[in-house]
């Protein structure tokens, strides 16, 4: 492919709707993002007059206008500006247009309410985060402050069960900063992981084994088919989303109940893995379901209320497993959970390929 097609290419599915125009600001090109703003053919866009396009144009702008005998037309100019496309429905965009050579412009168009979703996201990720930081530094402060002003006048029992309660809550700050790290990683695409064939069975018990002690008064089954083929993952993630979906199984199971670890052949795919993390806990409403992978999201019910959490460990899990050309998914009832994890065979080409790119 020469470099002309491959510009073109990046030009025809960049996702910003990019507009160029000839010096009578007449459409000449539309890509396929410009395409779905308007919601018309690419070929219907061409040879439009851009204004024909714009509801609502700044003050002030000739090109919007379409007045190509002004004597000010921006080489480099951006503003906010309404469309209409062929469903009759205005959006809010901003424009940018761009001078490029011999009076062609490149319009560029970006979507104001995704904009204004993104500010949102942010507002409420930081107003949450910021809420989560205050109860346990609220609760330090206040212990720290009891035994620094009146100490001497606590017996050590007091004195000793102060001093826990502030060791547990900045344990929880460490965790919440653990996962904001992790989430800071995922979202940046910072991917160090280094894949091999993991024998399934065999990892499971070791995860057993780290999680028994806090698995005292729950029960932990392993249901593992025999001759399963190892899996084609990194064994730091898939540590951290195993250990995580058993301990949240345990978190909010009641005691004495069971927690079932399965796998098997995926039963549309073999060539994918299905692992099962199974509770008897309450399980989770149907309307939850959907929002059960989202930052900060934790469930409402009595067990939730008496256990701490960052609200991120779901959120975590799902990219570690996606990360790792993974699915997973949820299903729960009023008599418990299930967690579907579906990951790779360690096939004989997934193996070729990192002996390949090790030699890269």
């Amino acid at each position: 492919m020469n470099n002309q097609n491959i510009y073109k290419n990046i030009y025809e599915n960049i996702a910003t709707p990019i507009i160029i125009c000839d010096s009578e600001l007449k459409i000449m090109l539309a890509n396929n993002a410009a395409s779905e703003l308007f919601n018309e053919k690419k070929e219907n866009l061409l040879g439009k007059i851009l204004s024909d396009l714009i509801l609502l144009p700044q003050e002030g702008c000739p090109i919007c206008k379409g007045n190509i005998n002004s004597k000010f037309l921006p080489e480099d100019y951006e503003h906010t500006a309404e469309i209409k496309n062929n469903n009759n429905e205005i959006i809010s965009v901003s424009v940018k247009h761009k001078l490029i050579e011999d009076n062609i412009y490149i319009c560029q168009f970006i979507l104001l309410n995704d904009c204004s979703k993104l500010n949102q996201a942010h507002i409420d990720f930081v107003s949450t985060v910021s809420h989560e930081l205050r109860t346990p530094l609220t609760s330090i402060k206040g212990f720290a402050d009891t035994l620094l002003s009146a100490g001497d006048r606590l017996d050590k029992e007091q004195q000793k069960r102060f001093i826990t309660i502030i060791k547990t809550q900045i344990d929880r700050l460490t965790r919440l900063v653990e996962d904001l790290l992790t989430v800071s990683r995922l979202e940046a695409k910072k991917d160090n992981s280094i894949y091999k064939a993991i024998n399934l069975n065999d990892f499971v018990d070791i995860i057993i084994q780290t999680i028994s002690p806090k698995a005292e008064e729950h029960y932990i089954y392993k249901n593992i088919i025999p001759n399963l083929p190892p899996i084609w993952a990194d064994s730091d993630k898939l540590e951290q989303i195993l250990t995580n979906l058993v301990d949240n199984a345990i978190k909010y199971s009641p005691k004495q109940t069971q927690v079932t670890i399965t796998a098997n052949y995926e039963p549309e795919n073999p060539d994918y893995i299905q692992i099962k993390i199974i509770d008897q806990g309450v399980g989770i409403k149907e309307e939850h379901l959907t929002k059960i992978f989202t930052k900060f999201s934790r469930l409402d019910n009595p067990l939730t209320r008496q256990i701490d959490g960052t609200g991120l460990g779901l959120y975590i899990t799902k990219s570690l497993v996606e990360s790792m050309n993974g699915i997973i998914s949820v299903q729960s009832d009023g008599s418990g959970s299930t967690f579907i994890i579906k990951l790779p065979v360690a096939t004989p080409e997934l193996q070729i390929s990192k002996k390949f790119s090790e030699k890269d």
